[in-house]
């Protein structure tokens, strides 16, 4: 697709403009005191998908417990999921890790300095390898979110839809890698997501205080709300889920029960630590999913919670019942139904890398998922 780009390339006024709104407007965050290779990754895959008031509280709890690399190669599965608790898609987690651990074995902890040695980096895609490429490394390569999509839009008076396709980011990037400024490259591309973020919002944007309002197209041809067009959305999958809560009761108190959980091996929050997860097959209702559990388990202590619990993951729509499984008689948790509640998974087709057993007191700190935390809420 093709973006009136011209007068962008012709005056370059408009980027002085913006980089000076940016010395004085930019917000406080804890890593741009100090510009650092390990913080600048860091909060870049915290901020994915993430708001800011979110992340800065998790940021400094992460670098206080993993200060550098080399932390971050070697902290446990239990100690990476704290850490990440309350930030969801626990998968960026894991890639910083691999990462980590990338970097360590393949450059003996020497971070890459161009914008193609982070894109070998595990779990580095080309817009985070463009942020630290240009902040950390003044590389000239331009950072496109849809904060820049957006600015680019109205500075060009683009109403494309195509702007959301593959081919529209690739314009937006061949536009702003040609007029990026090449002695602040991440200043710049920091100064426009915040412009984006703060001033030139999807809604409501504050065009009287924009400090490039002369250089925009959109504006001056009152055309902002059309620029770009919404993105279009994916339709919403409705989905049925049975989260089995297997608890094994304890002979003294309730509060030493314990409970099952599965590191996940694919599916729904795939490489989380949490309840094990059914889906249903279309048709058939959660009663005959258990029906079918009790029949080839041989267990007869089986109860679904007629209560629902709404959760959305990304366009799915979950409409989850809690099925309680209670395994009693054996008197160590250690030794306790392994083979039966290997082979109630296997029959169900729930993937899982490991089991484990917690006690109820200390199954909370477990869970990462704000999906498993309402699970927990529902049971505890």
């Amino acid at each position: 697709m093709h973006l009136n780009s011209i007068h962008l390339r012709n005056n370059r006024e408009w980027v002085n403009q913006l980089l000076s709104w940016y010395d004085l407007h930019k917000r406080d965050f804890p890593w741009r005191r100090n510009i650092s290779t390990y913080h600048t990754w860091i909060c870049e895959v915290m901020s994915q998908q993430t708001t800011m008031a979110v992340v800065v509280p998790r940021f400094q709890a992460f670098v206080e417990t993993l200060p550098d690399l080399q932390a971050l190669a070697d902290v446990s599965d239990e100690v990476l999921r704290e850490l990440w608790a309350g930030l969801g898609y626990y998968a960026r987690a894991r890639n910083l890790r691999a990462g980590a651990q990338y970097i360590v074995k393949e450059h003996s902890g020497s971070f890459p300095e161009s914008y193609e040695g982070w894109l070998k980096v595990p779990g580095v895609g080309p817009y985070t390898a463009s942020v630290i490429a240009s902040i950390c490394f003044s590389v000239p390569k331009a950072c496109v979110d849809g904060n820049v999509i957006r600015v680019i839009a109205r500075l060009t008076n683009c109403t494309s839809l195509g702007l959301w396709t593959d081919e529209g980011r690739l314009a937006v990037q061949e536009v702003v890698d040609a007029i990026i400024e090449r002695g602040r490259p991440g200043d710049f591309n920091q100064a426009m997501m915040e412009l984006g973020a703060t001033v030139c919002q999807k809604q409501s944007p504050d065009c009287l205080h924009c400090p490039i309002q002369n250089s925009c197209m959109a504006c001056s041809q009152m055309n902002v709300a059309m620029c770009p067009p919404n993105k279009p959305r994916k339709d919403f999958v409705d989905v049925r889920v049975l989260a089995l809560q297997f608890y094994r009761r304890a002979s003294d108190s309730a509060a030493h029960d314990h409970l099952l959980l599965v590191d996940r091996a694919s599916g729904f929050l795939s490489g989380t630590l949490g309840f094990p997860l059914l889906k249903c097959e279309p048709g058939r209702s959660p009663e005959s999913h258990v029906e079918e559990l009790v029949r080839c388990s041989g267990v007869d202590r089986v109860f679904i919670d007629q209560q629902s619990i709404l959760h959305t993951i990304t366009n799915h729509r979950l409409n989850l019942n809690i099925v309680r499984v209670c395994l009693t008689g054996c008197d160590s948790v250690h030794s306790t139904h392994a083979s039966l509640v290997a082979e109630i998974l296997e029959s169900c087709r729930i993937p899982v890398m490991r089991s484990i057993w917690v006690s109820k007191s200390h199954a909370r700190k477990s869970l990462a998922s704000s999906l498993d935390r309402k699970i927990w809420e529902k049971i505890s």
